[in-house]
């Protein structure tokens, strides 16, 4: 499902919580404290790369992805060879199932999930 601005509705949905959107690089950060929660892309350059980026770790990839099919691994991101516990996930705004799983996030974020986010060193 493409739009014009496939993000506009997510901030809708981040607004129970304390967010901060820092924008970089054509792409948006979303922070609740120090914690690094998303990030939302859509630039021209590698389109296969725009989408929400949900921040992660090796124990919350699976259960991740059994709840949210339409959430993959970044592209490239292997986690096995990483020595980092950092996974990030990512659907892209072209994906069938890109809404649902956007507000399904931001739901888990609202209720403060701890499988999503992580705090940058």
């Amino acid at each position: 499902m493409t739009r014009d601005m496939p993000f506009d509705f997510i901030l809708d949905y981040l607004l129970p919580i304390d967010a901060a959107i820092k924008p970089s690089f054509g792409m948006f950060y979303v922070y609740s404290g120090p914690r690094l929660l998303l990030i939302l892309r859509e630039r021209a350059n590698e389109p296969e790369l725009n989408g929400i980026w949900v921040a992660t770790t090796r124990k919350g990839l699976e259960t991740l992805t059994a709840e949210f099919p339409a959430l993959g691994l970044f592209p490239g991101h292997e986690p096995k060879r990483k020595k980092s516990d950092a996974i990030w996930l990512v659907v892209h705004p072209d994906h069938d199932d890109f809404e649902r799983t956007a507000i399904g996030i931001c739901d888990l974020i609202a209720h403060r999930d701890p499988r999503i986010g992580r705090t940058p060193k």
